[in-house]
């Protein structure tokens, strides 16, 4: 038996999984160097990768991974897929930016994913050169995590496939509250083409 079936065989693999449980009934050191758990963008959190993701250096449901993440990272019903990402959701917005947006209660958060498989193919280890595969084969190269009011978490409906998504107004709202805010000019430029065709 190997060492990542023998990890799989205790905590199960296509999970996440906090580092203080990891702790509990085995080496964190040999899990995290050996890759049976893929660091996520949240300390502390880790991903088990399946067998087949293990083999090709993958994440195979993109979707269920960023969902997953957030729910553990925030709880349920405490975040929602918003501004652009919700907008593509509802057809309002078809640019491939490669970016996520989320609203949460917690503080404001930009997490350059881009950035670190620069950062992780630079240094040009077996270990660094996994994880910038793994992190690729997200398709995403930016996370914006907005900050938001307990009265918009009232607007999210539970999608089957995507999880919480806010409603058309709450979209309104909030793109007309974080355009003023957002440095990121592109970003910009598609906070006021979601408004020009939420008015249309």
């Amino acid at each position: 038996m190997t060492g990542y079936q023998n990890f799989v065989d205790i905590f199960g693999s296509g999970i996440f999984i906090q580092s203080i449980e990891i702790k509990q009934k085995y080496s964190f050191q040999k899990a995290l160097s050996s890759l049976y758990i893929i660091p996520t963008f949240f300390k502390g959190i880790y991903y088990v990768p399946t067998t087949r993701e293990r083999k090709g250096h993958f994440i195979e449901n993109k979707q269920d991974f960023f969902t997953s993440l957030f729910n553990l990272q925030y709880g349920r019903k405490r975040w929602y897929w918003a501004l652009s990402t919700a907008a593509r959701y509802y057809g309002f917005e078809w640019s491939a930016t490669r970016i996520l947006e989320i609203v949460t209660m917690k503080k404001s958060k930009t997490i350059m994913i881009s950035e670190r498989i620069s950062s992780l193919q630079d240094k040009r280890s077996y270990r660094s050169a996994t994880l910038a595969d793994y992190y690729n084969s997200l398709d995403v190269n930016a996370i914006y995590i907005h900050k938001g009011k307990q009265k918009s978490l009232e607007s999210v409906k539970i999608n089957g496939e995507l999880g919480p998504v806010c409603t058309k107004d709450q979209l309104f709202k909030d793109v007309k509250q974080y355009r003023s805010k957002v440095r990121n000019q592109s970003l910009k430029r598609i906070y006021n083409r979601i408004i020009e065709n939420l008015q249309i």
